[in-house]
């Protein structure tokens, strides 16, 4: 991991472990985000903590100001406010103007249509869909990074598969009761668990090429039922119940996810993620849930 001060923009879940990791390895670590009010517990680990909103973007350079040599990773939905793009834009202008050493920039594995597709593999070289609103506005993010003409800052873009891990995922909405399968529970999923979110920012701040693109996903794709199933069992829960992609009366329901193949990732980055497959994470969260307790 590198020793350059992090600077995290919109320090949600993944931002915050992303943040802790940096500090508990000795780095100065600065976070902002609309809501400072929950980040206190990153204040008591010695991270600044400034306030910051995307719709705002002039606020930048006094957020990156001082941090001579960053690494920034940017965390922050696009904003439906203002034009699309300005705060990626602006941000990256802030990064460049502070000598920052590379600009992370972390995106959407869920650009590949929202309904299911089931026997495709995606990688880093598939075609997007230009066809889903919500997805536009992170498409108009890329494209402002690998278009920037900001030859000496290097900048990488993940795609991220939704992430699991204590706190978030499948496993919390089993606990609530709110979890819902899709069909059958045959369509196809992919995961990444946080802590392995954080292990690929360091190596891509370490190793990425520059105007580099990873999809971010474990080893194992599998289906939602067989993912339910699994942890329902091991929860000692009852099977979620299930609903139909098209019902009438009902809104229709996106399912972005795919199969995502991860070579890219481990092959250019050189790591072999700590928790390849959605088992292998789980019991590293019951492990963890048990300690607390």
């Amino acid at each position: 991991m590198s020793d350059a001060p992090l600077i995290v923009l919109g320090c949600g879940y993944v931002g915050s472990q992303i943040a802790r990791a940096a500090r508990a390895a000795g780095r100065s670590v600065r976070v902002a985000a609309r809501s400072t009010g929950r980040l206190a517990p990153l204040a008591e680990l010695g991270i600044e903590v400034k306030y910051f909103d995307a719709a705002i973007p002039k606020q930048l350079s006094s957020l990156v100001a001082t941090m001579h040599g960053a690494t920034v990773v940017f965390s922050i939905p696009p904003h439906s406010s203002g034009p699309p793009g300005q705060a990626v834009r602006t941000a990256l202008q802030a990064a460049y103007g502070v000598g920052a050493n590379c600009f992370i920039y972390l995106s959407s594995s869920g650009m590949y249509g929202s309904t299911p597709d089931d026997d495709v593999w995606i990688d880093e070289d598939s075609p997007v869909v230009h066809d889903d609103p919500p997805m536009q506005g992170v498409q108009t993010d890329e494209l402002v990074i690998t278009q920037n003409q900001f030859e000496k800052l290097r900048t990488v873009v993940l795609r991220l598969a939704p992430v699991y891990g204590p706190g978030r995922g499948v496993r919390n909405r089993l606990a609530k009761g709110d979890y819902k399968i899709i069909d059958e529970g045959q369509h196809a999923i992919s995961r990444i668990h946080i802590d392995d979110v954080v292990k690929v920012v360091f190596a891509a701040e370490d190793r990425a090429p520059t105007r580099s693109l990873f999809l971010v996903a474990d080893d194992e794709p599998t289906t939602q039922g067989e993912y339910a199933k699994w942890l329902s069992e091991r929860m000692g829960v009852p099977m979620p119940g299930s609903r139909s992609l098209y019902e009438p009366g009902a809104a229709r329901v996106a399912h972005r996810n795919r199969k995502i193949k991860n070579t890219r990732l481990k092959t250019v980055l050189g790591l072999e993620l700590t928790y390849p497959t959605f088992r292998d994470g789980e019991v590293a969260i019951e492990a963890a849930l048990a300690a607390r307790e």
